[in-house]
């Protein structure tokens, strides 16, 4: 999941795969240029981003590869279905919900927190570890914390085990209260999520 820093004024050339998306941050300008060369020709670009801060990339149709020219501040890129660039601090996106039964997706854990209005008992079933490994770039012992907020008042919301990705701990997050939880790489394709609190 750590992101790729490329150095002040650096290059790095990334591949991305097919369906990715190609995140980058960096507090100074930088440009991101998508390679569109063609066999027995030279190589030509397609300028994706040449700003500064957040980026996020349209999915790609097919694997391809993304050139990064940093300015004098680092650049953070990391890629994946859900790809973002978690180290930059004090950043949280618009939290995601889950208000049915239906699968807590690695997009969802990814951006923090999750809130349910849980109308219904919810039964939250978490990303395969198949899946996990396409979401982002995860090396063997990366983990991310992220918090459940059960906002209903009636019904527990429980994060339940998939192929390659279990749950430790209490999964239930009871009515009116949040829980959080830890979930780590241990393998390819393999993720065991903790209850922390």
């Amino acid at each position: 999941m750590a992101s790729q820093i490329v150095p002040p004024f650096g290059t790095a050339t990334i591949a991305v795969a097919a369906s990715a998306k190609v995140a980058g941050y960096s507090v100074g300008p930088y440009t991101i240029d998508q390679l569109v060369g063609y066999p027995n020709q030279p190589n030509a670009y397609t300028n994706l981003f040449n700003s500064s801060g957040a980026t996020l990339s349209a999915a790609f149709t097919l694997a391809g590869s993304v050139v990064v020219n940093a300015g004098a501040y680092p650049v953070l890129i990391n890629t994946g279905i859900s790809a973002n660039t978690f180290e930059r601090g004090n950043f949280q996106p618009t939290p995601g919900t889950l208000n049915a039964t239906g699968t807590l997706t690695a997009l969802l854990m990814l951006g923090g927190i999750v809130t349910s209005t849980t109308a219904a008992a919810v039964a939250a079933t978490l990303d395969t570890g198949a899946v996990m490994d396409t979401s982002a770039t995860f090396a063997i012992n990366d983990s991310f914390d992220w918090t459940v907020v059960n906002t209903g008042a009636t019904n527990a919301f429980t994060v339940t085990a998939s192929t390659g990705h279990t749950i430790v701990g209490a999964a239930a997050v009871a009515l009116s209260t949040s829980g959080r939880f830890r979930t780590v790489k241990t393998a390819a394709a393999t993720y065991v999520t903790y209850r922390l609190s």
